[in-house]
């Protein structure tokens, strides 16, 4: 019997490091591909691990640690929408607001894949030639992964893409400010 009970626990020990195996392989194969060019569509998706070219922050307190060492340009990209062009002059448009991170730039609608020129002059108008800078919106969102990328191809040279985004920065506890968004210049 003690044989038996023995030979029962030997089965469960090998069945549960098989399926810590099977979770682990699993987790490997299921990580995102880094793309070679932008999303254009399902931006609120699982995103990759990395960004070539640039420094990937996971967690709020690793992002407040660096913000602390190198007082880099926050950019939160997280899309809003736009006073529409057929509008009466009439009718008032409250823009919209967002709560973001302390003295973040929202340049809100730089992370679509496809974007007129006036987005991306903008976008590269506030990029700076000499400190960091940390582009985010939300965790699991395309949006950031894509600005980040034009942020490089844009001449950027210390880029910083936090995936958490303000709902993590959010969750761990950390202060938030409303913002508007900055949008480019219309005559």
């Amino acid at each position: 019997m003690n044989s038996q009970i023995k030979g029962m626990q030997k089965c469960v020990k090998s069945a549960i490091l098989l399926c810590f195996c099977a979770l682990s392989v699993n987790a490997e194969t299921n990580k995102v591909p880094e793309p070679d060019n932008y999303r254009t569509e399902n931006y609120r998706a699982s995103v990759p691990y990395s960004l070539i070219g640039a420094t990937v922050i996971e967690t709020p307190q690793a992002l407040k640690q660096f913000m602390t060492l190198h007082d880099p340009l926050l950019i939160d990209v997280y899309p809003a929408p736009n006073k529409p062009d057929n509008l009466l002059k009439t009718t008032l448009w409250i823009e919209p607001r967002r709560e973001t991170l302390p003295n973040a730039l929202w340049l809100a609608n730089v992370g679509h894949g496809i974007m007129p020129d006036s987005l991306i002059n903008l976008l590269k108008q506030n990029l700076p030639s000499d400190q960091a800078v940390v582009i985010f919106c939300e965790p699991n969102c395309w949006h950031s992964w894509n600005a980040a990328k034009r942020a490089l191809e844009l001449g950027a040279q210390d880029v910083v893409w936090y995936r958490a985004g303000v709902t993590g920065w959010k969750e761990a506890g950390f202060a938030l400010e409303t913002h508007t968004p900055i949008r480019p210049f219309r005559p």
